[in-house]
């Protein structure tokens, strides 16, 4: 009995602190734990749904939130119109779960902070910059944790004091599995071509930083990203917008992974002679020299920025690599082909152990589900519903168990899950 009215004398101390400041102090942040922490994500569905997501672990009755708000503001910033911002409130004990799929449908007015796309920009605004969406956990009247849904342009200069020195090989970088394969597709076949909604300019403003890409040859049409053997977009407009983005913020290290050249078959030497010169005359300007860099770990962001370059470009072809000195070794990508949840876990979990390379510091934990052959013929599913599947379970799998332990973390359909902020906090918490 006792301990139970020390416990409620505690919240009604903490409820008066509410009160009188508005939210939870910052010395209660280490009591509360990480119950109630919350985050939006953007549904892969076709309606991009808004959607809640709070942690539920290490909860208890008396600590984990009541509700959960959607809001055009931060419910932390108190006057008289800030509940009628709300666009959406549930109540977490109909949710175990920690999720709720709002129908409100995500439609990004624009990119804050003159981060829109521009081919004449010369400036835009440095740090976070939120969007008109906030996520609220509740309990009583005081509010656990606020979060906007955000772009991450320039997140890891904003940390250079915790990151500068972090090897490359040792930092967690969020990332999109088949980056380029985001438009060009009739809606037909788009299901099981197109693995991202938001093109390259977008994923790196939002904080991507791994981009893979596999390349294919048209005759008499020049080169095309492809997923697999379909042509899906030329990759000059993709190369000028990478190298638009290092020009804004140059502090950012980008990580370009040329996975494969899936069309022709025989993908020539003299294709590969005439692709390498197209991306150096986009990306050449910005290109991190490997020479006595790829042992171990890698370099440190600080050893990067003293180039004053900033785009990693990995290549496939290891013969190409040999006699071109501004590419690195091919990226070891682990890639579970699977469309059961499960299985991609158990492979994924086992791939932590198996990565040791030594010809390139980085490796890639390639976290996606996958159709198989009978999914495609009798149209069982899409790359978007299974993204739909994944993608929660893949930010719980990185930010509870594997932070420690991964390098590359490359996802359908980015904004289904947290791994840019996840990617943020973990790499400050870990600064070596």
């Amino acid at each position: 009995m006792y301990n139970f009215l020390v416990i409620v004398s505690w919240f009604n101390i903490l409820k008066i602190g509410i009160w009188v400041f508005g939210s939870v102090p910052e010395a209660l942040e280490h009591t509360l734990g990480s119950c109630g922490k919350v985050h939006l994500t953007v549904s892969p569905l076709k309606d991009n749904y808004l959607e809640l997501n709070w942690i539920t672990r290490n909860c208890s009755t008396f600590t984990k939130p009541d509700y959960i708000v959607l809001s055009t503001r931060n419910l932390r910033d108190r006057d008289e119109d800030t509940f009628a911002s709300a666009l959406a409130q549930i109540r977490t004990i109909d949710y175990p779960n920690g999720y709720y799929m709002t129908k409100i449908k995500f439609r990004e007015p624009w990119l804050p902070g003159n981060w829109e796309y521009d081919r004449n920009k010369v400036k835009a605004d440095e740090g976070r910059h939120c969007l008109p969406y906030w996520i609220a956990s509740i309990k009583y009247d005081m509010i656990i944790d606020s979060r906007c849904l955000a772009i991450e342009p320039t997140w890891m200069f904003d940390n250079r004091q915790f990151l500068g020195r972090k090897k490359i090989g040792n930092l967690v970088i969020p990332g999109t599995h088949n980056s380029g394969s985001f438009t060009g597709i009739i809606s037909y076949f788009e299901g099981y071509v197109l693995n991202q909604d938001r093109n390259i300019w977008n994923q790196l403003v939002f904080g991507i930083r791994y981009l893979d890409l596999r390349i294919g040859y048209v005759p008499d049409g020049g080169f095309y990203v492809y997923h697999d053997h379909v042509k899906v977009t030329k990759i000059e407009p993709i190369l000028e917008e990478i190298r638009k983005f290092a020009e804004i913020a140059p502090q950012e290290v980008i990580f370009v992974d040329f996975h494969r050249f899936p069309f022709p078959a025989n993908f020539t030497r003299a294709l590969h002679n005439r692709f390498t010169e197209i991306v150096y005359a986009y990306l050449g300007d910005y290109a991190v020299i490997p020479s006595g860099l790829q042992a171990g770990s890698g370099p440190t962001l600080n050893e990067i920025w003293s180039q004053n370059r900033s785009i990693i470009i990995s290549y496939a072809d290891r013969s190409t690599v040999n006699h071109i000195p501004w590419l690195w070794h091919p990226i070891k990508q682990f890639w579970g082909d699977s469309n059961k949840l499960p299985m991609l876990r158990d492979y994924l979990y086992g791939a932590l152990y198996q990565h040791k390379s030594n010809t390139n510091p980085m490796w890639a934990l390639m976290a996606e589900l996958t159709p198989q052959p009978w999914d495609v013929i009798l149209r069982k599913n899409s790359l978007r519903d299974l993204a739909q599947i994944v993608n929660k379970e893949v930010t719980k799998w990185i930010r509870d168990e594997w932070f420690n332990d991964v390098n590359i973390v490359a996802t359908d359909y980015f904004l289904g899950n947290d791994l840019v902020r996840v990617a943020i906090e973990g790499n400050k918490a870990n600064p070596y």
